[in-house]
């Protein structure tokens, strides 16, 4: 399962400063290590912006769920989370529907 991922950091966790950008570091190591291990096909963080995003391959909600709360800035962050369809899905939906005239309005 696909899922967009956005966290975003409305303000910054009252704590010593090293111990605040340790956890940044710590968050992107983590991060960077679900990449690798394939279930973050990509994201990074948004520039400008105190947030970040990536696009989760998961087996479930639950393990979505679980992976985002292990982030050591996890208590800190607001998440925007939405289920994705694959490209491929989407485009044989989209010619089913364009082979079986489905949307079409009625006269």
């Amino acid at each position: 399962m696909l899922f967009f991922v956005k966290a975003s950091l409305p303000d910054v966790p009252p704590v010593p400063r090293e111990m605040w950008l340790g956890m940044v570091v710590s968050t992107w190591e983590v991060i960077k290590q679900l990449e690798n291990d394939g279930k973050v096909v990509a994201g990074g963080a948004l520039i400008g912006q105190r947030s970040g995003i990536v696009i989760a391959d998961v087996a479930s909600n639950e393990e979505l769920a679980e992976m985002l709360n292990r982030l050591p800035l996890s208590a800190y962050l607001e998440w925007e989370v939405q289920p994705l369809v694959p490209a491929g899905r989407a485009l044989e939906a989209a010619k089913w529907t364009l082979q079986h005239g489905a949307g079409q309005p009625r006269d």
